[in-house]
């Protein structure tokens, strides 16, 4: 296995651009239809093969789903279709799309409890989008050429479809990705007959001396061969996720009287002061009205317009305490006491600052 499997682990690596222009050559549109990638990233690839072949008398409708946020934002602005979700939330029609772009995630899917392992995403991908490709719709499906071996890809692939061909990535790139693409056509009805020699030839692409030998580079292949896409519906009757997006919540969370309710009790209560104490205030109450900025401030108007500051003085007092024991001697104990006084100071209209305390 080459550094691939480190490089690509779980990372976004887009088909390269040339490689994209290679591809659109060998695809002939023979009319209307819809194309799907299911794992689009930022949208370009689909894009570009779909802009190669759109003509005026060619309408083509693109669709993407990309479970990164920021991925389809871009990918948005490129397809005429892009959601923003995982793919296996997805619910999309079937035997519908005309070209199905499949480049999965060179990973393996999550492992849910009571499983007895993981899957590779090449196959589980696989065999989740192929579904949604009508008959004799066209596969494009670009995966590490090492990973065509996998006999339950392999036979996939040599059982359901036709017109097959396997390229790989020109010389500027394959050294880089090792990738190869898989291109054919999807088969009719219950015409799933076992194509052997595909089988086998797909399971010897572990060894890149067979693949360097026996797989073209894409860029020969050009001018040589193309394979069509057949012509189908331009709007998918279904195409949505099923999970609810997080903006559809805020407006009815931002609106709510439970949420109006939260925020009344979350905001810090105001100290509201007015009126005559009903005792006198000793020190220590003038104290918390002093640390709760009660007694600060500005107080009256015009020619009764005073600023009022409030201080707390901390001191401390030391007592000592003398304890005689019946041995004759003596022990000394010194007691330290926190001692808190207030000083409220008044600046009248004409500058004079009185101490009132």
């Amino acid at each position: 296995m080459s550094h691939i499997g480190n490089k690509l682990r779980s990372g976004f690596y887009k088909t390269p651009d040339l490689q994209g222009n290679y591809l659109s050559k060998l695809i002939e549109v023979k009319g209307d239809c819809s194309f799907l990638d299911p794992t689009c990233g930022e949208g370009e690839i689909l894009h570009q093969l779909a802009a190669a072949v759109r003509s005026e008398d060619c309408s083509i409708t693109t669709y993407g789903v990309e479970l990164d946020k920021a991925r389809a934002q871009e990918a948005e602005q490129l397809l005429d279709n892009c959601l923003n979700a995982p793919i296996e939330s997805m619910v999309i029609s079937n035997d519908a799309v005309s070209l199905l772009y499949l480049n999965p995630p060179y990973d393996f899917s999550m492992k849910a409890l009571g499983d007895d392992g993981a899957e590779r995403k090449e196959w589980t991908e696989l065999v989740r989008n192929v579904r949604y490709l009508k008959e004799k719709g066209l596969m494009l499906y670009t995966i590490p050429s090492y990973r065509f071996a996998d006999k339950k890809i392999a036979r996939y692939l040599a059982t359901h479809f036709y017109n097959v061909g396997i390229v790989r990535f020109s010389e500027e790139d394959y050294h880089d990705f090792q990738q190869c693409i898989f291109i054919g056509n999807k088969k009719t009805g219950n015409h799933n007959q076992f194509n052997q020699k595909l089988f086998d030839f797909l399971t010897m692409m572990d060894r890149e001396e067979f693949v360097q030998k026996n797989v073209t580079p894409i860029n020969l292949m050009v001018g040589r061969n193309k394979w069509e896409v057949p012509p189908g519906v331009t709007e998918l009757k279904t195409f949505y996720t099923k999970l609810e997006s997080k903006e559809n919540f805020y407006e009815g969370i931002s609106t709510s009287k439970g949420f109006a309710a939260f925020k009344a009790r979350s905001k810090p209560k105001q100290l509201v002061i007015g009126g005559d104490p009903c005792l006198p205030i000793n020190q220590g109450q003038m104290a918390l009205l002093l640390a709760s900025g009660a007694v600060n401030g500005e107080v009256g108007e015009g020619d009764h317009y005073h600023l009022v500051q409030g201080l707390e003085l901390v001191t401390k007092d030391n007592e000592e305490e003398v304890r005689h024991h019946d041995s004759g001697g003596k022990t000394i104990i010194t007691k330290s006491r926190t001692k808190r006084s207030v000083s409220v100071k008044v600046i009248t209209p004409n500058g004079l600052v009185r101490k009132l305390v």
